[in-house]
């Protein structure tokens, strides 16, 4: 009686803190990981960092993780197996489906595998029925297991059936909600993007094809699809005098073909964004094609010669854009400037902007003049900046320059910790105008980090150095 109130109470509280297990659904999420088994070690790391961010008291935490401990959930009997030896253990498959069913987006689809073995299922039972030829007997020992055996199977094919559609949907709302936040105008894709694009893909041919060709009855070898057999099954009780039973059939077999439908609307909304997908793939294709061929043609004119480096206009490689020729210089009555506009010789913004995408933080290559930006603070918020600067200029006179002939910045915070009030990292920007006459300041391309009050400031370090020595 203790170990029942105790396995009740243990599922209680699975459920109460189900995000620990999702937490490592999520982790097995990975098409080249399965949830055949959680690490112990990892699953314990999920289960102790989610108590300490989600329950402020000690007795309760200690509370909560006695029930969840492994060997607590396997003298309860909820896992199905428990192999210390390499560390890992599996709920019962049951209670992992129950989780993974209150979060659509984390059920498991069902693959080909999966519904071989659904087929394997129907086609037993569709020969022993159609041996039987429709003389049937209720008396008949063999026959009533059978025809429960055909009654529990078809309940449990509805179920896995529904539970796949509901995966697919969930897993179609997840991908969805990633791809849509990208820009496809934009050629740089971002990883999770990426990856969102290549599941979809994943998706579409490992488990919504195969579900579409199982439910479909009509397949081209009839006695190849599940839902053909199943129809076969039901005619063959029509004509008896199982009423129930082929009532029973029927719902269940109009509930399977109505799932179909469903589907074909998921494949319709993933398809847009493999179209979209293989879209921007056929432009990088293109792009990589045209800069082959044009980087060919220039290298073929590396020679020791002076003249004839050009490619000229007319060469067939610029055949194709040919098109775009006059929109630079195109005007008409009531429109004047060009449809066009070229990039200016030498203007290397664009190569700044894809290093800013690629890169965080690429100091070492920001180029020294930047566009003024918009002044947006208010006329209080400007005498207040004004008076703080000022405060850094007055607490600046007494710093010695000497002491950043190594590292400017670090020199500068280490001054002003003791000499400003209420002194923050970003007042080093402020003072580094005050650091002294008669130095010039040296760049270089060493990355540095200081830490102060729970704030980061990443540079590369500079130093001072006295004119006189230059």
């Amino acid at each position: 009686m203790k170990t029942e109130t105790n396995a009740q109470h243990t599922v209680v509280t699975i459920f109460q803190h189900v995000d620990v297990f999702y937490t490592m659904l999520d982790h097995y999420a990975d098409h080249t990981k399965t949830v055949a088994g959680f690490q112990i070690s990892r699953y314990e790391s999920v289960l102790y960092s989610y108590l300490e961010q989600h329950i402020p008291d000690k007795t309760d935490r200690h509370k909560i993780a006695a029930a969840l401990d492994v060997n607590n959930m396997q003298a309860c009997g909820l896992l199905s197996f428990i192999n210390d030896s390499r560390g890992q253990f599996g709920l019962q498959q049951g209670l992992l489906q129950t989780i993974q069913s209150l979060d659509s987006k984390r059920i498991r689809a069902l693959g080909q595998p999966d519904l071989d073995i659904i087929y394997s299922q129907v086609r037993s039972l569709y020969d022993y029925f159609e041996r039987k030829g429709g003389a049937y007997d209720r008396n008949d020992p063999d026959f009533q297991e059978n025809l429960a055996t055909l009654m529990d199977t078809l309940q449990g094919i509805l179920g896995k059936i529904d539970h796949n559609v509901r995966a697919l949907a969930g897993s179609s709302k997840r991908l969805s909600e990633i791809v849509d936040s990208h820009d496809f105008n934009q050629l740089l894709m971002s990883d999770q993007v990426r990856n969102a694009l290549d599941e979809i893909i994943h998706i579409s041919k490992r488990n919504i094809q195969p579900t579409l060709t199982f439910l479909n009855e009509k397949a081209m070898a009839s006695d190849a699809s599940a839902m053909y057999l199943i129809g076969k099954i039901r005619e063959s009780f029509r004509r008896t005098t199982f009423y129930n039973e082929l009532a029973n059939i029927s719902a269940i077999e109009m509930k399977l073909l109505s799932y179909s439908e469903v589907i074909k609307d998921i494949r319709k909304r993933l398809y847009r964004y493999v179209e979209m997908e293989r879209k921007q793939r056929q432009l990088y294709n293109n792009i990589e094609k045209r800069f082959n061929a044009l980087h060919e043609k220039v290298v073929a004119r590396q020679d020791t010669r002076l003249k004839g480096k050009q490619i000229p206009a007319d060469d067939p490689i610029f055949a194709c854009s040919r098109m775009f020729s006059g929109l630079n210089n195109w005007s008409r009555s009531g429109l004047t400037g060009s449809l066009i506009v070229l990039p200016e010789e030498r203007d290397n913004r664009y190569a700044i902007e894809y290093i800013r995408d690629k890169q965080n933080r690429a100091d070492a290559l920001a180029t020294s003049k930047r566009t003024p930006q918009k002044r947006t603070d208010s006329a209080q918020d400007s005498v207040k900046k004004k008076r703080r600067v000022m405060r850094i200029k007055t607490a600046m006179v007494d710093f010695n320059p000497t002491l950043a002939a190594e590292d400017l910045y670090h020199a500068m915070h280490v001054y002003l910790v003791d000499a400003l009030e209420d002194y923050q990292l970003r007042d080093i920007y402020d003072a580094l105008h005050f650091a002294g006459k008669g130095y010039r300041i040296k760049q270089s391309l060493e990355r540095k980090e200081i830490l102060y009050n729970s704030q980061k400031l990443t540079y590369m370090a500079k130093r001072l150095e006295s004119t006189a020595n230059g």
